[in-house]
């Protein structure tokens, strides 16, 4: 099935436009394309680089310092709306203190990511149209980009697929995974079915709603002087709870369902038919076809 040419190209394009569009900015939607547009294009490059020289470690290097800075500014927007949410009685004291913090850091932080940008556009603009034209020549011959970006993806399903207990500690660090993959998968023409990336985006976000709220509790715990009793402390920590019983219990069931995924204590079955191959892995191969 190969490469997705035109969805590699498009997230090249639409990267360049994000950069030149980072002065205009209307409201917190910019900062996510921009954000998401860096991810995207980050997949390809680390997908590519053991086959193509793409000269993209300085650019790789550049790309992850401002997704990392435009990551600050959104998650704190998300903070936000994830705090408007709540309407605790008797705690509008606490809810406004709370929501005068992050807009006062989300300042901060947009201003850092505006000066990044600033300093990093050009370079970032050069080495892109740069590694645009060595991945075009790599493409046009197909098998080199197709064998590195496959790699990949086997990589990764192997990676999700390993023996593991789930919890607070290592959720989160899984889901970058499932992201990556995701975003791999994504690369090639018809390499998984509509099922199985929605399952991963499904986990992936509910995993990340989940790390949002706790981070939320964490920031409330520093920021408010109020008693154990807190009617907003305590809301946010449910709530924390909550999510994080179900983002991992949609995680769980990835697991079993595409990744044949055994538990900690329990050896994985032999695999002798191509039945037993799991999904993931049939989806990951598919894209050297």
């Amino acid at each position: 099935m190969g490469l997705d040419k035109d969805r590699i190209t498009n997230n090249l394009d639409k990267l360049k436009k994000a950069l030149k569009k980072g002065k205009k900015w209307r409201g917190p939607s910019d900062v996510h394309k921009l954000r998401t547009r860096i991810r995207h294009v980050q997949s390809e490059l680390e997908a590519a680089k053991p086959y193509v020289k793409l000269s993209s470690g300085g650019l790789l290097r550049r790309l992850s310092r401002l997704h990392k800075k435009a990551g600050k500014v959104r998650d704190l927007d998300v903070l936000t709306g994830h705090l408007m949410t709540l309407q605790p009685e008797g705690e509008d004291d606490c809810r406004v203190q709370l929501q005068e913090y992050l807009g006062l850091e989300r300042y901060r932080e947009e201003k850092r990511l505006r000066r990044a940008l600033r300093k990093n556009h050009a370079p970032i603009a050069k080495k892109l149209r740069e590694s645009s034209r060595r991945l075009e020549k790599i493409m046009q011959k197909g098998t080199q980009e197709q064998t590195a970006t496959a790699a990949s993806a086997l990589e990764l399903s192997a990676k999700l697929s390993a023996p593991i207990t789930l919890s607070r500690r290592n959720l989160h660090d899984y889901r970058a995974d499932i992201k990556d993959l995701r975003d791999v998968l994504q690369l090639g023409q018809n390499s998984a079915d509509d099922n199985f990336l929605a399952a991963l985006q499904e986990a992936k976000d509910a995993i990340g709603e989940w790390h949002d709220w706790e981070e939320l509790v964490s920031v409330a715990g520093e920021v408010l002087t109020h008693s154990p009793g807190c009617k907003l402390l305590n809301e946010l920590k449910d709530t924390a709870r909550n999510k994080f019983e179900y983002a991992l219990s949609l995680t769980n069931k990835l697991r079993k369902t595409y990744f044949n995924a055994p538990g900690r204590d329990r050896p994985p079955r032999a695999r002798t038919s191509a039945k037993a191959i799991p999904p993931a892995t049939r989806a990951a191969s598919r894209l050297l076809t």
